[in-house]
């Protein structure tokens, strides 16, 4: 047995570096054993697999590898699962489990079982006692997955706890103490930065390494922190929106500055009265998203002229003016309402354009979240400063051991191997899929595709067939869901406004004739079962009402029918007036574009092209801003470094 683990071992770890994507046969031969082994196990008492759980935590703890009783304690573990859950994992279930126990990301479709999954990994290696942490994608499936699982946790004697937005300090700690925890990515990272703000000093401080060399403990700095024990693994669910979607913006813990807040409301209130009255090109060039806008000498002389008005704060100097003014003006060109953030509650709250949820606890930092709230007419709130920040590729750098899982890892897994150095493992599915992927519809205008999107909604609507719509934003969702209403089909809208019944709107989504209109990414997570008689029907159809901006999301949507060898449909729909040909293209060539079609009433599939390469040129985008967010903040980790001083703990 032995001989068979360590010739495993070796030959899997030379798979994984050589990034084969073909499944080893020893794999194969292990999922026989784990099988074989569990038919011994289901004659144990409770109390003897408990006791046998308690033997391999003792023999982990004596020296011996996690992966030579790998077997063994999957063998437990689905065991357990049987008896408390009244499910055994399927042979593709431990490929998964067995890839992620080696360090890899698991691509395993949507519906294939992938938090049951997880949780093989998790209890053979949190055998150490050290500490293992799974980072969901929100805190909805923290709390759910914990929950879930933890009759099969108590059972084999471990605990298990959960960290999410609303945890106190007191909550944070307990559950970090657990052998197991779950929460977000997010609020892992903040956790690591509040102990940095809280205990800066601990691991660089003349005291602690003395205190370090004569083998003394700090048991008071310990009892300051969160979590006090040693990053040691860390499994990321997924992983693909987590380290590359979210891995372009840093995680901030900002700290209000009193002393900014007065003159920075007065500022945003009397730049967002005269923003609309500026022209581009002629009173400000715009240089993009990211650079901002710049005023002109026409425009500055506009600004100057305002100053001198009665109205004007008097305390204010030109300078301040024209940084305002062109705050005010990115607020404007930039930011809208219904996509990049919804007012709630008298609040601008962040949404996240990956996910279409409410980006709880976030703020735009440089007085961008206070510009946004004096353009809506709403009270300004303290700006901050940067208290403390990391990035997701530092963050996840701590812990020694990572793995992941995701249904979308496969086009990303050169960066995910160049950044992370984790290779991605793709997992067959249990049973072959039967989706339907239907030819793309191809529109001149965005008009024409909703009213066709309608139609074919309708026509599936008929047939008694449940129907998902997947658009990018607040506000689309909000207009498709208006034509719905006149086109007389109820139906039920999931965006970041009532994310509160996301899980139970998706876990209907699949009862015969239901209409779900959902930003993008909602409801990830959940599955969709197919009401009774649907799957005779022809399953759920999903409509992609647009290309986001990542293909990878086009295929977690699409891949949201037809799960476990269900029948299912999806189509997309596209027009020449969306928004990712501008974002990707630019203006001129779309005009072009659209003035070629027009006139010479060419086939419109031809075009279908233009679309897949503007989302491949925003995507090679977005990977080019990771590295340079990488590469920046290693460089003032250096510099800071060399200064004797915190890496996290300084502004930009």
């Amino acid at each position: 047995m032995a001989n068979f683990i360590t010739s495993l071992t070796d030959r899997l770890r030379g798979f994984l570096l050589t990034g084969e994507n073909q499944i080893p046969a020893l794999w194969w031969d292990m999922i026989q054993q784990i099988q074989f082994l569990q038919e011994d196990f289901a004659s144990y008492t409770e109390s003897q697999l408990f006791d046998e759980w308690n033997s391999f935590r003792f023999r982990v703890q004596s020296g011996e590898p996690l992966t030579s009783i790998l077997p063994e304690a999957f063998a437990v573990v689905s065991e357990q699962m049987k008896r408390h859950l009244d499910m055994t994992p399927y042979p593709v279930q431990y490929l998964g489990a067995i890839a992620m126990h080696e360090g890899a990301i698991a691509e395993m479709q949507t519906g294939e079982g992938k938090t049951l999954t997880a949780a093989l990994t998790l209890c053979l290696n949190a055998l150490p006692d050290q500490g293992i942490h799974i980072a969901t994608a929100n805190d909805y499936l923290a709390e759910r997955d914990a929950q879930w699982l933890s009759p099969v946790y108590n059972a084999l004697g471990m605990t298990v706890g959960t960290v999410t937005a609303s945890s106190s300090l007191s909550e944070r700690r307990a559950a970090y103490e657990c052998d197991i925890t779950y929460g977000t990515a997010r609020e892992f990272g903040f956790d690591h930065l509040r102990d940095l703000l809280s205990a800066p000093d601990l691991k660089t401080s003349a005291t602690n390494r003395r205190q370090q060399l004569f083998g003394q403990q700090n048991n008071q700095g310990e009892q300051q922190l969160l979590n006090p024990r040693k990053p040691y693994m860390v499994i990321i669910d997924e992983a693909d929106s987590i380290l590359i979607d979210e891995a372009r913006t840093p995680l901030i813990i900002g700290q209000t500055d009193a002393n900014e807040e007065a003159q920075l409301a007065i500022a945003c209130q009397w730049s967002a009265s005269h923003a609309t009255t500026l022209n581009e090109s002629e009173h400000y060039i715009d240089h993009g998203p990211q650079r901002g806008m710049e005023l002109t000498e026409a425009g500055r002389r506009i600004v100057r002229e305002l100053l001198l008005q009665n109205d004007a704060p008097s305390a204010m100097n030109t300078g301040t003016a024209y940084l305002a003014s062109e705050r005010a003006l990115r607020v404007q060109n930039y930011f809208q309402n219904g996509r990049d953030y919804v007012v709630r509650e008298g609040k601008v709250a962040i949404v996240d354009e990956f996910t279409g949820r409410i980006s709880e606890g976030r703020m735009w930092q440089n007085g961008i979240h206070q510009a946004i709230e004096a353009k809506e007419g709403l009270e300004i709130t303290s700006p901050t400063k940067v208290g403390a920040q990391t990035t997701v590729q530092e963050l996840f750098s701590r812990y020694p051991r990572m793995a992941g899982m995701t249904g979308t890892a496969e086009s990303a897994a050169s960066e995910l191997k160049k950044v992370f150095a984790t290779p991605v493992i793709k997992i067959p599915t249990n049973r072959p899929s039967k989706r339907q992927m239907l030819p793309e519809q191809i529109f001149l205008t965005a008009e024409e595709k909703w009213a066709a999107i309608v139609e074919e909604t309708a026509a599936m609507h008929r047939l008694g067939r449940p129907v998902l719509i997947g658009t990018r934003s607040v506000n689309l969702s909000n207009q498709i869901s208006a034509r719905l209403l006149q086109a007389g089909l109820e139906h039920e809208v999931l965006h970041a406004l009532n994310h509160e019944n996301e899980a139970a709107i998706i876990q209907q989504a699949g009862q015969p004739g239901r209409i779900t209109v959902a930003t993008n990414m909602a409801g990830r997570g959940t599955d969709i079962l197919l009401g009774e008689g649907v799957a005779a029907l022809g399953g759920l159809h999903v409509i992609c009402s647009e290309l986001h901006e990542s293909a990878r999301i086009d295929r977690q949507l699409t891949g949201r029918s037809a799960r476990q060898g269900d029948p299912g449909s999806a189509r997309i729909f596209l027009s020449l007036e969306d928004e990712i040909l501008t974002t990707g293209l630019g203006d001129q060539q779309v005009k072009e574009l659209n003035s070629s079609y027009q006139e010479i009433n060419q086939d419109l599939k031809s075009s279908v092209r233009y679309f897949y390469q503007a989302q491949q040129r925003i995507e090679t985008r977005h990977e080019q801003q990771r590295i340079d967010l990488v590469n920046r903040i290693n460089q003032r980790r250096q510099m800071l470094q060399q200064m004797g001083q915190h890496a996290n703990l300084d502004a930009f």
